[in-house]
């Protein structure tokens, strides 16, 4: 961000959280005597010098040559502090002495009377100030909760602390789970075993359900890998099942609740369920999540969810499922494409994935989630990537993705593709795209309104690497585009104009000199400007929009983005083509 821009956002953000402590301070029962002793002080008629000063700042009050309070830090106020105390107000307010509190501070006043409120005829409330008392000799040290103490609950107020005691009011996140259940959640454990007379142990993925979904706070498809982990955790299994139905398979040992607890210590935080998420997927020596660490808990869903009980059958289609779902995940959390999500990103990033896979339980049509597990949206992907994929080897080459959106992406978009600068691709070919870099391809073309696509694009069109793209690497895309336009018998834009129309779309900080912080800034348009350098048919679809049906098609779906709205046209389209029901597909 432009130092402007970050300077404004960091006051915005030190103003609200100093007018959030502020509140916070003039609630406290010692900030009532302060004000109470600052009316007073201003009532009063009495000499400024004899009056109790209600905090240190008011010393500077009653003995400034002008009668008006000093600034700080001004000749005046630091004589007279220097110089002009006397020893009965050194007595209280010195900021000197040894062990006093802050000035101002909570601790640095005793604790006064509640405030009570009086009700006049006629009139509302009226808030009654009793006459301040005096101020004890010493005031009392301030006291802090220990750093590591728990949470405590909202009803717990500053009053509950003690007078004395500023109460602890943020807890970093976690980075690791108890060591040990706490004894609420054994307790739990333990009922529900009585309840539902586990007493020999659980033998089977639906007895250990209740326990997942109500004590651990995860989702219901965690079940079968979770069982599957604690067998495999006690020895009772092989660590990769021989087929996936075996996932399913009786424990051959009963699972006792000490063993279950033996599994879940160090792992299970059912406060925190983005944690756990985390310790249950990973493996126990790694602090990442690996791709191959999502297989179990995809083929669960796959064998269980009752909305994707037509792929039992298909095998292939099983396996291009679980790689688009992951691929989905990784797109979203894995922003360095390392093949590893740290927890951090985990927390971080949205869609939440952990919220996602608890929806799973709420929806037996999978449609239904449109984050990662549609099964819409994986069908879309996959028939894109079929009917590209000519030679059926699984592999794209550059006259492959030619083809794509019907031949739309200019020679020089697609060379700067395979060129890897703009995304890294994971297929082990050179010169190939793979399934799993089409489709990270897919979800930059569709909605280039995402952080993720606005950084692709931009790496695209940043031909010399500055981290600006001018007006000759624009012109550079956009002399194809011409030409394309000219063969189709198109009128041409010249350049100049369609510069002008860009920073004006963008307002970009420096005219004619785009930067990717001014296209997130304005990522409702930077969609358009990419497209009008790479897609000849998103840029015909710009000149020939129709704005009022674009804002009807927002109407109709809000929640939408543009990847759920293409996804839903080209489910049609298909559907159509295979001359089925949509609604049946």
């Amino acid at each position: 961000p432009s130092p402007m821009s970050y300077h404004s956002a960091t006051s915005d953000l030190v103003k609200s959280k100093l007018d959030e402590f502020f509140w916070e301070w003039l609630l406290l029962p010692e900030s009532h005597k302060i004000v109470r002793q600052a009316v007073q002080f201003a009532k009063s008629d009495s000499s400024r010098a004899e009056a109790p000063a209600p905090s240190p700042s008011f010393h500077t009050l009653r003995t400034s040559p002008s009668g008006r309070p000093s600034p700080p830090g001004s000749p005046h106020q630091r004589g007279i502090l220097r110089d002009g105390l006397s020893a009965a107000e050194n007595c209280e307010w010195s900021t000197g002495s040894a062990g006093s509190s802050a000035p101002g501070s909570p601790a640095a006043t005793s604790v006064s009377p509640a405030i009570t409120v009086e009700r006049a005829p006629g009139a509302d409330s009226v808030a009654a100030w009793p006459d301040p008392e005096p101020a004890p000799a010493k005031p009392a040290p301030l006291v802090l909760p220990p750093p590591d103490s728990e949470a405590k609950a909202l009803g717990t107020s500053m009053l509950e602390l003690g007078s004395k005691v500023i109460p602890r009011f943020w807890w970093p996140k976690r980075q690791k789970p108890m060591e040990t259940l706490s004894p609420e959640v054994l307790k739990q454990t333990h009922d529900i075993f009585v309840k539902n007379r586990l007493g020999e142990g659980i033998r089977n993925h639906e007895q250990l359900e209740p326990i997942v979904t109500e004590v651990f706070k995860l989702s219901k498809y965690f079940v079968v890998p979770i069982f599957h982990k604690v067998k495999v955790f006690h020895d009772l299994v092989e660590g990769t099942p021989k087929t996936k139905q075996a996932l399913l398979n009786p424990s051959p040992v009963p699972i006792t609740e000490q063993m279950l607890v033996a599994w879940a210590n160090g792992k299970i935080q059912p406060d925190d369920i983005v944690l756990s998420f985390f310790y249950v997927v990973k493996k126990e020596h790694n602090d990442w999540i690996e791709r191959e660490d999502f297989s179990i808990f995809l083929t669960a869903i796959l064998l269980t969810h009752p909305g994707l009980d037509f792929l039992r059958e298909t095998q292939e289609f099983q396996d291009r499922y679980a790689d688009t779902v992951i691929s989905r995940v990784f797109f979203v959390y894995d922003r360095q494409d390392v093949g590893k999500i740290y927890l951090n990103s985990l927390r971080r990033y949205k869609p939440s994935v952990t919220e996602t896979w608890k929806q799973l339980a709420d929806h037996d049509d999978i449609k239904m989630v449109r984050d990662y597990f549609s099964y819409e949206h994986f069908y879309v992907i996959y028939c894109t990537f079929w009917e590209l994929d000519s030679d059926r080897d699984f592999l794209l080459d550059k006259d492959d993705l030619l083809k794509y959106d019907g031949h739309a992406l200019s020679r020089r978009t697609v060379d700067r593709i395979f060129s890897e600068i703009p995304m890294k691709f994971n297929s082990a070919v050179p010169g190939k795209m793979g399934y799993e870099d089409f489709i990270r391809f897919l979800l930059c073309d569709q909605d280039r309104q995402t952080d993720r696509s606005m950084e692709y694009w931009f790496h695209m069109f940043d031909l010399d690497g500055d981290g600006c793209i001018r007006g000759h690497e624009m012109k550079y895309f956009y002399e194809e585009q011409v030409q394309r336009m000219e063969c189709l018998n198109y009128d041409t834009i010249p350049f100049e104009d369609i510069l002008c129309q860009m920073n004006d779309m963008i307002s970009p900080k420096s005219e004619g000199v785009f930067r990717l912080n001014d296209f997130k800034k304005r990522r409702k348009f930077a969609g358009t400007f990419f497209s009008l350098f790479s897609s000849l048919n998103k840029f015909l679809a710009f000149e020939h929009r129709d704005p009022f049906l674009a804002k009807q098609e927002q109407l109709d779906n809000p929640s939408f983005s543009d990847w759920d709205r293409w996804c839903a046209d080209e489910y049609l389209r298909l559907a159509m083509e295979e001359g089925e029901d949509p609604d049946e597909a």
